[in-house]
């Protein structure tokens, strides 16, 4: 019948004989009269099934079934202990390298650091509540951020982050329990201010006694029209040490690419032929590698002809600089042009200027955005172009388009 064993650690082991096969299970127990009376219960429960008073079933894992009286089939499921600490690590060495851009990844790792600071590293995801969530977000909302408090959009953007985690370890079988973000309530996001000219924003500043974070806002809605962006760019190329700063600035104002589409780059991209540039996207789709293609200027093409013959050798478009290396211990791909060294030269660049207030790369695609815009172009086009527009992105730059709102009424009204 069944017997009981003891291994070096003082744990009792349950072993015994059903049909021709042979068992042994862990009883999780140093106590000896636990262990005894465990052996007692299997003995008893396989003699009621040799007699055929109990039924095993079929898929029944047989220690656990006369282990627990035939009240259970199978072994229980072994409980989640995935905590916050562990998520982000987990989440970040079972994906592909080039499954989400290193800015994103950067950016879930500090979201998930807050979690951690707030709710404890330590606290598992089966322990996490509604309250527990809703507190996190209530203490957000008091914390300083670098304009006044943290924006209800930022602590949105948390929220989605470890849910999108959370979603993860749900796939991976690390957890079973959904996310318990129903019901939170956030505190209400303050639309972000129109796109506007450099000189619309400073007659503001002049005009109006307006906060620090008032001002901050407005100098991140800034857009450079076709005189500005000229002036900007001339100024670049006029003041900057590095040869690569000048055609990557300029490609980014004429298509509206991204800091991280330009450092991503190949030379095989650029069809001089055929004035277009091929911009490789990761943000539009999470499965799927993507592309958009965008028309390229008669002054851009002649630029980009120019940096190809002067370029290092590289298969990239923008490829590293050693004398400008800054650190590469988060680097997406050996060779290429880091975003953070881009936006390090281009701040340099800019810091004694009129446009040090700017926001750096991401200024060219809202320059580029508004002055199609303002030319009248079809806003079809302009999405293509740029890629991943929302109905938020396009209420901020709508009021440029020329005419096309006094058009609009007066076909209502006309007489």
């Amino acid at each position: 019948m069944a017997s009981i064993q003891q291994d070096p650690s003082g744990v009792f082991h349950i072993c015994f004989r059903y049909g021709k096969q042979r068992f042994k299970r862990s009883l999780q127990t140093t106590d000896r009269r636990k262990a005894d009376a465990a052996a007692v219960r299997v003995s008893e429960n396989i003699r009621l099934a040799n007699q055929g008073r109990m039924e095993l079933p079929d898929d029944a894992d047989i220690p656990t079934f006369l282990l627990s009286d035939g009240t259970l089939s199978n072994r229980p499921e072994p409980v989640s202990v995935l905590n916050i600490g562990d998520l982000f690590n987990k989440y970040q060495a079972a994906i592909p390298v080039d499954a989400l851009e290193q800015s994103s990844l950067k950016t879930a790792k500090i979201h998930m650091r807050h979690f951690e600071r707030l709710l404890g590293g330590k606290k598992t995801l089966r322990s996490i509540t509604t309250a527990d969530l809703q507190s996190y977000v209530t203490t957000r909302s008091g914390e300083a951020g670098h304009r006044g408090t943290i924006s209800a959009a930022t602590i949105r953007k948390e929220i989605a982050t470890l849910g999108s985690l959370w979603n993860w370890a749900i796939a991976q079988g690390e957890i079973s329990k959904s996310y318990p973000r129903k019901g939170l309530v956030f505190p209400k996001r303050t639309e972000k201010p129109p796109f506007q000219t450099v000189g619309q924003i400073r007659r503001q500043i002049n005009q109006r006694k307006l906060k620090e974070t008032q001002i901050a806002e407005l100098w991140d809605a800034a857009y450079l029209d076709r005189t500005e962006l000229d002036e900007l760019l001339e100024f670049v190329r006029g003041n900057s040490s590095h040869e690569f700063l000048y055609p990557m600035c300029l490609l980014a104002a004429h298509t509206g690419a991204r800091r991280s589409e330009l450092c991503r780059l190949h030379e095989r991209d650029v069809n001089l032929q055929d004035s277009t540039v091929t911009i490789h996207e990761r943000k539009r789709s999470k499965s799927t590698r993507t592309t958009r293609v965008v028309p390229l200027s008669a002054k851009l093409s002649g630029v980009l002809l120019h940096w190809l013959k002067l370029k290092p050798e590289s298969e990239f478009l923008f490829p590293e600089v050693h004398d400008c290396l800054r650190d590469r211990k988060e680097q997406d791909q050996e060779g290429v042009m880091q975003p953070d060294e881009a936006s390090h030269h281009l701040t340099n660049v800019l810091a004694t200027s009129e446009w040090e207030k700017l926001r750096g790369w991401h200024v060219f695609r809202h320059s580029f955005i508004s002055n199609c815009a303002t030319q009248g172009v079809d806003q079809r086009f302009i999405d293509s172009w740029v890629g991943h527009q929302t109905d938020e992105q396009r209420r901020r730059y709508r009021h440029l388009f020329p005419d096309s709102q006094k058009l609009a009424i007066d076909s209502v009204f006309s007489s």
